[in-house]
């Protein structure tokens, strides 16, 4: 039997996106990928595995920190201490350079280095053999297919770690059908962010990235544990991700004034939590129009996040939404709709408005191919539907809120 860790797209040194209305410190955030890679290890550990893959992209970037690459090194060699093996392949982010590396890789990281593809053959404990074949990016792209340069089966358990994406113009490539005629017992992949499987016999999956940088990736399941044996292949999602991304929900139902939502927020948070949020507010009609400004929306974050922090509370909000109406999304103005609708009467005369496109009348083609009434007929219609949206108009003896 032969259990291992089949992880990828770490993107360590990688910052958490779509954070721009985090107004306190969030320092702790550059923290998160390196308790996740910790996760990883103290896995790897405890479920005794016999190895551990990392199949691209374990780096953002081509040329990580000296920081990031000291805490990888510093974690790699709490498996060398245990007998655990790790083999890692490069992907489109962190293609190879030799020289761009501050320490050696301890003995236990297997690297493959080059485009072309090589196996490495060993046994785990048990005396079981396995071999293990890939390749790395050298540079951002990789046009062409690699599968073609595997092997086939070599050991009593072979596996293909590929770094790619069906389909792709530049990122390696491949096609399911050619995978499954190497003979493989199971195809760690990378590249692909979501987790995928995209056969069963043999496992050809993604396990998609261990911890979310952006609210697109908040589906993330972690690492995959697979045992391979006489059976059926065996694969189970691990949770290693240090900080969750999630949508909360607000009812302001029979919410009337400020004073209350504010009240109706707080009451979300009962406990600490290692998470970032979105706050959706729903059933907002009790509320007065554009209660909340720029101005306000910007003080009422930067209040939650104050009130968050003197509990000892972990939240983050980063977003603020309303369900049938966006933030700021019209301008007050002290005018009525009457006004509005007097804008437009001098340019529902046909000699106002030509007036007004003279110079564009003057163009050659445009004069012959334009309709007058009809380009009337669309600027005005387009110019009211604007004003509809981007502006909510009140009369000055109009009340201003609907509610207390």
């Amino acid at each position: 039997m032969l259990r291992f860790l089949h992880c990828a797209d770490l993107h360590l040194d990688r910052s958490f996106e779509g954070l721009q209305l985090i107004h306190d410190r969030v320092t702790h955030l550059t923290e998160a990928n390196e308790r996740v890679l910790e996760n990883i290890v103290s896995l790897a550990l405890a479920e005794q595995v016999d190895f551990v893959l990392l199949a691209g992209d374990t780096f953002h970037q081509n040329r990580p920190s000296l920081k990031t690459q000291h805490h990888f090194f510093t974690q790699m060699r709490r498996l060398e201490v245990a007998g655990v093996p790790v083999y890692l392949s490069f992907g489109n982010h962190d293609f190879y350079d030799e020289a761009r590396y501050w320490f050696e890789f301890p003995e236990n990281v297997h690297l493959f280095k080059e485009e072309i593809v090589t196996t490495f053959v060993d046994t785990n404990r048990s005396n079981e053999s396995y071999a293990i074949s890939s390749f790395s990016y050298q540079q951002r792209w990789l046009e062409k297919s690699k599968v073609a340069e595997f092997p086939t089966n070599q050991a009593k358990y072979h596996i293909g770690m590929y770094h790619g994406e069906i389909g792709s113009e530049r990122y390696a490539p491949f096609t399911i059908q050619e995978m499954k005629q190497k003979g493989y017992d199971y195809w760690a992949l990378g590249h692909i962010h979501v987790p995928t499987v995209l056969a069963t016999k043999p496992p050809i999956i993604y396990p998609g990235t261990p911890q979310g940088h952006t609210r697109k990736e908040q589906e993330t399941p972690g690492v995959l544990l697979v045992t391979l044996g006489e059976g059926p292949a065996k694969w189970e999602a691990r949770s290693v991700q240090e900080i969750v991304w999630e949508d909360l929900q607000c009812s302001m139902a029979g919410v009337k004034n400020q004073r209350t939502a504010l009240a109706k927020i707080l009451e979300l948070f009962t406990e600490s939590e290692n998470k970032l949020l979105k706050i959706i507010l729903t059933d907002t009609e009790g509320l007065p129009q554009n209660w909340l400004s720029t101005k306000e929306k910007s003080e009422l974050l930067a209040y939650l996040a104050h009130e968050l922090a003197q509990r000892n509370f972990e939240q983050r909000i980063y977003q603020l939404e309303e369900i049938g109406q966006s933030f700021d999304e019209k301008i007050e103005l002290q005018a009525s709709a009457a006004l509005r609708e007097q804008l437009f009467q001098p340019y529902e005369e046909s000699s106002v408005f030509q007036k007004e496109i003279e110079e564009l009348l003057q163009h050659t083609i445009a004069s012959k191919v334009m309709s007058i009434e009809d380009l009337q007929e669309e600027v005005l219609a387009a110019s009211k539907k604007e004003l509809m949206e981007e502006y909510y108009w009140r009369a000055e003896n109009e009340n201003y809120s609907r509610g207390d």
